[in-house]
């Protein structure tokens, strides 16, 4: 296996890593042609149908990399064989991030590319472009730059900003956009693929769980604002709702002898603390809900640790995240971060995989289950019960 990581010392730098790659390159293959007359295309095909294939790869050049089931089959055995010429890769991934406005995701959706790379075990470049924000001149900037450099396949964790001015300016471009879901951007071209989660199918899905009496309790962000606008507008049936946006605030005012919550299913479109803090006041002022309902945003094991069973038993999570092979979660958690509970970085592994599967080895099986419909990731969304040890999913 030979792994470059092209910039690997920018990217340390960037995203505070202290590791170090060997000196030591690692094995390849090299398969050299003895044979001084050359091989034309039935010559080629002759060796595959023959069973020779060591003869096949011996004799491929780069001139037949334009017939697609010949560059395949190569693809294929190049990558079984490990057969990688110095300086030439044929798997190229650039990485547009925004590290101030995506954070923490600036690293570990590069991880998450990475992992998935290295576990299939051929060469591949990957580097990474920070535009720093999403600015409209940054992220110019930085698709200027991914041009010169000659890369065709970007991964862009953006927020909607960024992806506005990716849409507008994604010509000579193929691009994957882990956060942002294509419902928002109906004319997009059909070189980007978006990858973020549906939330309003979510709440189609939890609403199956819900009563006749809505209430919900929102925290002020854009998602949260988001999630309660989809809300009202498929309800009409909102009888209480609350925005929390400070840490003063009286749950002893907001919850005592309050007769609405009773009896009612409470959308929580709130974060993970503040939902576990919600949850548990409610059963401190004996109020006794129909059904909690939540989003993927509380799809995550601390939900077990920062709530009691009590607090938590009749609460309802929607989930997109599907199933990745045996091994995967494992190398992941060697780069810090985790694809089971995680949705912006299982996505970034499905976009990886698609751009694996279908331009760099289509001969190759993918990894994730995912369907990509009309420009969109397609994910199952499953409902998910928080019981007192982990999580079990729901059977409607």
């Amino acid at each position: 296996m030979r792994v470059i990581l092209v910039l690997f010392i920018a990217i340390l730098v960037v995203f505070a890593k202290s590791d170090k790659m060997s000196h030591i390159p690692p094995t390849k293959g090299v398969f050299i042609n003895i044979n001084t007359l050359s091989c034309d295309v039935d010559c080629m095909n002759n060796f595959l149908n023959e069973g020779k294939i060591f003869s096949f790869i011996s004799n491929y050049n780069s001139s037949m990399a334009e017939l697609a089931p010949m560059q395949s089959q190569f693809s294929y055995y190049q990558r079984i064989f490990r057969v990688f010429e110095d300086e030439k890769f044929s798997i190229r991934v650039a990485m547009l991030v925004p590290q101030k406005s995506i954070r923490r995701y600036a690293a570990t959706t590069v991880n998450s590319v990475l992992a998935y790379l290295i576990s299939k075990q051929n060469s591949f470049e990957v580097r990474v472009f920070n535009s720093n924000n999403e600015d409209e001149e940054s992220i110019l900037r930085e698709l200027e730059n991914i041009k010169k450099e000659n890369f065709r396949y970007v991964i862009a964790p953006v927020t909607q900003k960024g992806a506005k001015i990716i849409v507008e300016n994604s010509d000579d471009l193929f691009f994957y956009i882990p956060t942002v879901n294509k419902n928002i951007f109906i004319n997009s071209g059909t070189n980007i693929v978006f990858g973020g989660i549906d939330y309003e199918s979510q709440i189609n899905e939890l609403l199956k769980y819900s009563n006749d009496k809505i209430a919900y309790f929102s925290d002020g962000s854009e998602l949260s604002k988001s999630l309660s606008r989809m809300l009202i507008d498929k309800s009409d049936k909102i009888i209480y709702s609350k925005s929390i946006n400070s840490s003063k605030i009286s749950f002893k005012r907001m919850f005592k002898n309050n007769k609405k919550l009773n009896k009612s299913s409470i959308f929580m479109n709130t974060p993970l603390v503040k939902t576990s803090l919600i949850s548990s006041q409610l059963r401190v002022y004996k109020i006794e809900p129909y059904a909690l309902l939540s989003t993927q945003i509380n799809y995550n094991p601390m939900l077990l640790t920062l709530t009691q069973y009590e607090d938590r038993k009749n609460l309802y999570i929607a989930n997109s995240i599907g199933k990745s092979l045996v091994g995967m979660k494992e190398l992941n958690s060697l780069f810090g971060h985790d694809i089971v509970y995680d949705w912006v970085n299982y996505s970034t592994s499905v976009g990886i995989d698609y751009f694996y599967t279908q331009y760099f080895v289509p001969t190759s099986i993918k990894n994730f289950d995912e369907d990509i419909v009309d420009q969109q990731v397609n994910y199952n969304i499953s409902i998910m019960r928080p019981k007192r040890y982990k999580f079990e999913k729901e059977i409607f």
